[in-house]
């Protein structure tokens, strides 16, 4: 296995060297696949993984950079400065939550605020606008227990979180 991984290593630094600098993704394996899907006149990479059944770990030689592991993310961000300040300043409670959750925003919020939340699925479940206000109460009683991905938005900014039902 071991061997595996780095003649992988030398390979991919080879076919990196010879492609400036583009990533390569993919994703094989018994329980695993990666493939581009075009649909009206854009291309989507779509990648799947079911389980772990290698070692996992980040390796770099000769300015390249390897990541073996779960799902890796499509780009890479090199930041040389602070970050602006994307993030809506928020506090989300109660969470764990069984009726609703309150969004109260640590800022003044003047523009229309969007609420989505999804499923670990990636279903979205809520999908509503709420008028500006510095507390806003998001009624989830109907949705069943279980993890969910909150997305808040308002303006250029947003915030996500994960919110469990109980």
């Amino acid at each position: 296995m071991k061997t595996l991984f780095v003649i992988t290593f030398v390979l991919l630094c080879f076919v990196m060297s010879l492609r400036a600098q583009s990533i390569i993704r993919s994703n094989v394996g018994a329980a695993g696949s990666s493939q581009s899907v075009t649909a009206n006149d854009k291309t989507y990479y779509v990648s799947q993984s079911i389980g772990q059944a290698s070692v996992i770990g980040t390796s770099t030689q000769s300015g390249h950079t390897i990541r073996q592991g779960f799902q890796q993310p499509p780009n890479i961000l090199i930041v040389d400065g602070p970050l602006a300040a994307e993030d809506l300043l928020t506090t989300i409670y109660p969470n764990p939550f069984s009726q609703s959750v309150n969004v109260a925003f640590n800022e003044e919020i003047d523009e229309e605020v969007s609420i989505l939340l999804w499923d670990i699925t990636g279903k979205i479940i809520l999908n509503k606008d709420f008028q500006p206000a510095q507390l806003i109460t998001v009624p989830l009683e109907t949705i069943s227990n279980g993890e969910y991905i909150l997305n808040i938005s308002s303006g250029q900014r947003n915030k996500t979180t994960t919110i469990i039902k109980r």
